[in-house]
């Protein structure tokens, strides 16, 4: 459970809100559920403590279900007030934060001396009021039956497994009442009761006499208020180290990792156990932590300094030291130590060198050597020299850098990467760019770069296809490596190719045909002809034609099946199919296909024995609406004689006369209200 006292009420931010309100907290246990709340302003505070407080319970679900209406019970009969000062008197004796809060509800006036060094920091308030309600609610904080008899707290036992209940504390306004607290509410139930945790992250630094204790606070804020330590000098038996709970009077900030420290004093040489145990606001305590031990040392108290450092060879140093002659007799031996790097780890290179020794020889010198000189306690407590660099004379080069490799995406993100060089004495690497091989590179890191993989951003909106790395290496002495090989690096191509032309269109007896300037982009790989029927703006254009030759430019649309308006353009495409801006429309009205003489067949057949003639005929891929159907006898010119439907392939004339000659003429009228030459035959009859 959150601490009321540390977590929302010792702000100054929360005093000065606009309203005061009760906050509330609930710990939901097999058997009951236990209550303890607080008001977070210091007016509202003293208002609420003379007037009381009502505690209700509302039932929301029974066994899963909601209740509907919601079941309602009032916990108290009366007001919750602070109990009499009398009824305090037994408990005050036994904790001093009782007899504190006793103080500061009754006392006449109300100053405070802290007990102790972490309450310090929530004392510094200079109005009395505001120190009367701070103090109260840190007191209270520390002990759960302090709060029952300040009126604060309550525990409600007519619970029941598998109900869910939602309590409510307000402040026992009379009918008239020109003050506001708003009411606090908290969700519990018996159903939701979890063991406590217990303490985690308990380290414990054994030093000269002391030992000094740390674990995680804010890790478990929300359920435990303070901490009480205990010892153990067998692991069997403990006893409580302070009288005083131990607890944060900070409001941590979001996301940091605080804490706890505490440190004893105890004698050097003795094994010692500990463990901390946290107490909740409603005054459970937990489990304990895991244990440490450990045992205080003496200090040796002197430390080696290394002062000067003299290379005779490029494979000799001699070192010399600094330590104090009255340290002597607290040593064995001096050791030296070496390594690779500053972190270590070191090694002993040199043993068993006398304690009245300042200077040592050391040969065999690698490019890179850090040293420090270790007295050596007879307590067997080593006192280590802060280490000290020495590096022979190196006009070596680190070796070529190999392994480069990269990548590039399409907003120009490079990421390059590479093997790690092996010297012990490198530095780092210098990293070159440039976007002609022919040119020279420039250094894009500018200083040594220490890691063996890089970033670099390059504009990819420009006319250069590709980009070319090499780098370097270079080692703590400035020596450079030759260059490694250069790195190529496609650039993406996000730039789509020029627009073609649409320059002329030809009308046939068959369709359109059209002519384009191909686009001039050099990666272009095809043109794209689409075409539109009609002139309505949201009809779609489709597809008809690719070319995958860049040395076409015309395209015949023999597709065309009636008289209509048809438009065109033609779009570009690359060879990673980024597609050019559409060329500029241009529209066409086509009258249809021109009819000839071959696409029609008429003929007729004369049946004098049932006195008719029987015309037929047959039209070649035309959309006919209607036939016409003339007829003309000896030299006498055509008429027309009879009008048919469009799907019609005959007709039987029967109006004749016996050894007449007969013409007919057969014409079609198509779409567009289009009509055709006239074909004719002639039959004797």
């Amino acid at each position: 459970m959150k601490g009321l006292v540390i977590l929302l009420l010792l702000t100054s931010s929360l005093w000065a809100q606009d309203t005061a309100s009760v906050k509330v907290i609930a710990r939901s246990l097999p058997n009951k559920v236990i209550l303890r709340w607080a008001v977070d302003q210091p007016l509202a505070w003293k208002n609420a403590n003379e007037l009381g407080f009502w505690i209700e319970r509302a039932t929301i679900s029974r066994n899963g279900e909601a209740v509907v209406p919601i079941e309602r019970k009032q916990l108290v009969t009366q007001p919750l007030r602070p109990k009499p000062l009398e009824e305090w008197e037994a408990l005050a004796l036994q904790d001093q934060n009782v007899a504190i809060l006793a103080q500061a509800l009754y006392g006449d006036t109300f100053e405070v001396s802290p007990p102790g060094n972490q309450m310090g920091a929530v004392y510094a308030i200079n109005d009395e009021l505001e120190q009367r309600f701070t103090i109260a609610l840190v007191a209270a904080e520390q002990n759960y039956e302090a709060s029952k008899l300040a009126g604060w707290a309550i525990e409600d036992p007519s619970v029941i497994a598998g109900e869910k209940y939602v309590y409510s504390v307000s402040v026992a306004f009379p009918q008239q009442s020109n003050i506001t607290i708003n009411n606090g509410t908290v969700y519990a139930s018996p159903d939701m009761h979890e063991a406590l945790p217990k303490p985690i992250g308990l380290a414990g630094v054994f030093t000269d006499k002391k030992v000094t204790l740390s674990w995680n606070f804010n890790l478990l804020q929300h359920v435990y208020s303070n901490y009480q330590i205990e010892r153990s000098r067998d692991n069997i038996s403990f006893e409580p180290l302070n009288g005083i709970p131990i607890f944060n009077a900070q409001q941590p900030k979001e996301g940091s990792e605080i804490s706890m420290f505490y440190m004893d004093s105890i004698p050097n040489n003795a094994n010692f156990y500990y463990r901390v145990i946290g107490k909740t606001a409603f005054g459970e305590t937990g489990p304990s932590s895991d244990t440490v031990h450990g045992k205080a040392e003496e200090t040796l108290g002197f430390v080696p300094r290394i002062y000067q450092k003299e290379l005779p060879t490029d494979n000799k140093v001699i070192l010399r030291w600094e330590f104090k002659e009255e340290g002597n007799r607290l040593i064995d031996k001096f050791q030296l130590r070496k390594a690779n790097n500053n972190k270590g780890p070191f090694s002993t290179v040199l043993d068993n060198i006398p304690i009245t020794a300042r200077e040592i020889t050391y040969e065999g010198l690698d490019r890179v050597n850090y040293f420090t000189i270790v007295a050596m306690g007879k307590n067997k407590v080593e006192s280590e020299s802060y280490s000290s660099l020495v590096q022979p004379v190196d006009s070596l080069p680190p070796t070529t850098p190999i392994g480069l490799k990269g990548t590039i995406d399409t907003t120009g993100v490079v990421k390059l990467s590479w093997s790690k060089n092996l010297e012990e004495d490198l530095g780092g690497y210098r990293i070159y760019r440039s976007y002609n091989p022919q040119t020279e590179f420039s250094e894009v890191t500018q200083t040594t770069f220490k890691h063996e993989n890089y970033t670099d951003t390059v504009s990819i909106a420009n006319l250069n296809k590709k980009t070319y790395y090499k780098i370097l290496a270079e080692d703590q002495r400035f020596n450079r490596s030759k260059f490694s090989e250069v790195l190529v690096i496609d650039k993406p191509d996000i730039i789509p190719p020029s627009s073609p032309i649409l320059d002329n269109y030809e009308v046939t007896t068959d369709g359109i045909r059209i002519y384009w300037i191909p686009s001039g982009s050099p990666d272009v790989s095809s043109h794209i002809v689409y075409r539109k029927t009609g002139g309505e703006q949201n009809i779609q254009w489709e597809k008809l034609f690719e070319s995958k030759s860049l040395q076409d430019s015309t395209f015949h649309d023999s597709t065309l099946q009636g008289p209509n308006v048809f438009s065109y353009t033609v779009v570009a495409r690359d060879s990673v199919g980024l597609e050019s801006i559409p060329a500029k429309p241009i529209s066409v009205i086509w009258t249809g296909k021109a009819v000839k003489d071959e696409d029609i067949k008429f003929s007729g057949t004369v049946n004098r024995e049932l006195r008719f003639i029987n015309l037929t005929w047959k039209v070649k891929d035309f959309h006919v609406l209607e036939y016409r159907l003339f007829k003309g006898k000896e030299d006498k010119g055509l008429r027309l004689y009879k009008t048919l439907n469009g799907t019609s392939k005959e007709y039987n004339d029967v109006d004749l006369e016996i050894n007449s000659n007969y013409t007919y003429g057969l014409q079609m009228v198509l779409p567009g209200n289009r009509t055709t030459f006239i074909k004719k035959i002639n039959l004797k009859y």
